[in-house]
């Protein structure tokens, strides 16, 4: 499988850490909102189906957007969704044998650090809900009915937004999102499949 680099956000890091470090307005209530791109990628081996089959799920990016409310300098809440859904190949045993597409919801609180400062570094927790559909089979199993339930789970959260003005920012960001999904096939339960994604993304976001 293929595996993430943190190289987006070291990117936005050092593109902040080079700006002017001067003192900046400290936000104070308000809604937020931001269009990014992010990329999903689940962890390497999702689970045993079936008591034999190994699978695994590749990568995908989508653009997505959020929306926040700052209820003072230091904390908020958002809500963060795709504007496409993700969609994924399965594989069993090396052999392609599915895709699916899935639309997250993640909620989370953030703690801003240093919020004079034009470079914000933030933590977050908090809880996130997947609709998956368009489950497709082919290869060894083509023919059949899949079926991937839809799962919750916890959200932790972590990244930086970097002002360039009092209201326009950008962000870099990842988030691991605790997912597991129970598998039908033909009707039939065969597993669970742990997903547990990180998702790192960039975003340009507006403080109203």
């Amino acid at each position: 499988m293929k595996v993430a680099s943190p190289a987006i956000l070291t990117g936005v890091l050092l593109m902040a850490a080079t700006g002017v470090a001067q003192a900046q307005q400290a936000p104070g209530a308000g809604f937020y909102g931001a269009i990014g791109y992010h990329y999903v990628n689940p962890k390497s081996g999702n689970g045993t189906l079936a008591g034999v089959f190994r699978s695994d799920i590749n990568s995908d990016s989508e653009p997505t957007l959020t929306v926040g409310y700052n209820f003072d300098a230091n904390w908020s809440a958002e809500a963060w969704l795709p504007l496409t859904k993700f969609k994924h190949d399965v594989s069993l045993d090396g052999a392609k044998s599915a895709s699916i597409k899935h639309m997250p919801y993640l909620l989370t609180a953030q703690y801003h650090f240093l919020p004079d400062s034009p470079v914000r570094p933030f933590i977050g927790a908090g809880y996130g809900f997947v609709n998956v559909s368009g489950e497709r089979t082919t290869g060894p199993i083509a023919g059949t009915s899949l079926n991937v339930k839809g799962a919750d789970g916890f959200v932790g959260q972590f990244g930086v937004d970097w002002y360039a003005t009092d209201n326009v920012f950008v962000r870099a960001d990842a988030r691991y999102f605790d997912w597991k999904s129970k598998v039908e096939l033909n009707g039939a339960g065969i597993g669970e499949v742990k997903v547990n994604p990180w998702i790192y993304g960039v975003s340009v976001g507006y403080r109203f």
